[in-house]
């Protein structure tokens, strides 16, 4: 069996197998080449692309943090502004306060002032306005003029200046003749007298309160002295008249028992002489 034309054909279809294999590496091997160029340009597009967008963040982040920054800034100063407003407020509300207390002070003040200059007033209207008195069981009006008048001339006599009780007791009730105090000034004025042992300007005196005030509260211890002064002038007769009188005039008082004691102790009434037989 000839078989050297099988070889001769096996060796053709080889040696074509063989160049179809160079030929197709020829045509793949640009374009390996080529898809790697590809890639590496897509890669490095991809890292500038991304590089770009980092850098625009980077910068972007950087302005929003300055922008930041500068609001905090603002914010920043905005608290110093409103912490130095704070504080003038402080001072402000402070002053307002100082001088609301001394408003208040100067207030009180005027009040009390005002207070003081109302009673100073009121003071000085009481003393001009007749005050109600009631002296010996008397009431009536007088002013304070009339009323320092009599306490002064009561006082002469309590420090025993008859004399002076006296002289102020009479010019009392010639600038005052129609006083309330007229029954106890001619009752003082009596024993100022009788101090003096001026008894008969004594006996005046009494009889001047008793017989302008009978029933007045001093009348009886009038009569009283009465008695006394015409006892001390030896005249026996008129002190008993006086004395029963007083007796039967005034019978419950202190006075009226007095004189009875002293009726006792007088010598009595000298029995009318006879006509002879």
């Amino acid at each position: 069996m000839n078989f050297a034309p099988l070889t001769i054909r096996m060796g053709r279809w080889r040696g074509l197998a063989l160049c179809q294999a160079v030929c197709l590496a020829a045509l793949i091997a640009p374009l390996t080449s080529h898809a790697g160029i590809f890639d590496d340009d897509e890669a490095r597009r991809a890292i500038l692309e991304m590089r770009q967008q980092r850098k625009q963040d980077a910068e972007s982040a950087d302005a929003r943090l300055q922008a930041l920054s500068a609001q905090v800034e603002q914010l920043r100063r905005s608290l110093l502004d409103m912490n130095a407003q704070i504080e003038l407020l402080r001072g402000e509300v402070a002053s307002q306060r100082g001088s609301v207390e001394v408003l208040q002070r100067d207030a009180s003040e005027l009040q009390r002032k005002q207070k003081d200059a109302q009673s100073a007033f009121d003071e000085r209207v009481r003393k001009l306005e007749p005050q109600s008195m009631t002296v010996d069981g008397k009431t009536f009006l007088a002013d304070a003029d009339e009323k320092r008048a009599f306490d002064d001339a009561i006082a002469r006599l309590r420090a025993a200046d008859f004399a002076g009780g006296a002289a102020a007791l009479n010019a009392f009730l010639k600038r005052y003749p129609q006083t309330g105090y007229a029954e106890s000034a001619q009752y003082w004025l009596g024993n100022a007298h009788y101090g003096l042992r001026d008894h008969k300007e004594a006996i005046k005196a009494f009889r001047a309160l008793v017989e302008r005030a009978p029933d007045h509260l001093r009348a009886p211890e009038a009569m009283l002295s009465i008695a006394n002064c015409q006892s001390e002038l030896k005249d026996n007769e008129a002190a008993r008249r006086t004395l029963e009188q007083l007796v039967r005039q005034h019978p419950q008082t202190e006075a009226a028992q007095a004189a009875r004691d002293r009726l006792l102790l007088l010598a009595p009434p000298k029995a009318p002489a006879r006509k002879g037989k």
